[in-house]
């Protein structure tokens, strides 16, 4: 970071300065997940409002999203109640979850659409549901029943731990994660209890 801070903006060892510092920030994020499976967590939980969590990373991925030619569409109802939950765990969840969405449209840019409601069904706790749909080309059928195990990957680069820490953390809120894919398309469908 300081090296690129003290070189002009057009000096060509910019973009050697950029590899390295993503290399540094997968390496970190590799090392995360380890601890982050391994070490058991003990969760604080209070009043999180998903809608101010999920707007808030998605203007940290602001400068992604233009670099990668993603479209982001949010549509989050008004008025959303505030679940019960611990506000860094959920934010690890959602994180990896549009990072994964990205990463699926990266090549050729696509939409990245974000729902979030409030839904009530009978006999039951009212949740709070995040919908994060990509229309990337999707998750192949043999992957699909695998996709939450640890270790299991389709990246060259991921460690698989990844969506087994946001299913784990997931169900630790006593919610639920759901995966729908098609070619041309995914939708991870998370529920958390409404405080």
């Amino acid at each position: 970071q300081l090296l690129a801070l003290n070189l002009p903006a057009d000096d060509p060892n910019q973009e050697n300065i950029h590899r390295l510092q993503n290399d540094c920030e997968r390496l970190a994020d590799l090392v995360k997940s380890g601890l982050s499976f391994v070490r058991p967590v003990e969760y604080h939980l209070e009043p999180v409002d998903l809608g101010r969590l999920i707007s808030n990373l998605m203007d940290r991925w602001r400068n992604r999203l233009t670099r990668t030619q993603v479209k982001y569409n949010p549509q989050i109802d008004d008025n959303l109640p505030p679940v019960e939950g611990d506000l860094r765990a959920l934010e690890q969840v959602f994180t990896n979850l549009i990072d994964n969405a990205i990463q699926a449209m990266e090549a050729d840019g696509g939409i990245l659409t974000i729902n979030i409601r409030q839904i009530s069904e009978a006999d039951e706790r009212s949740h709070v549901e995040v919908n994060i749909l990509d229309n990337g080309p999707g998750i192949p059928p043999e992957a699909r029943e695998h996709i939450f195990e640890p270790f299991f990957t389709t990246k060259r680069s991921g460690t698989g731990l990844g969506l087994a820490i946001v299913k784990r953390i997931v169900t630790a809120h006593k919610g639920s994660i759901h995966i729908h894919t098609i070619p041309g398309g995914t939708i991870f469908r998370v529920r958390i209890p409404c405080k």
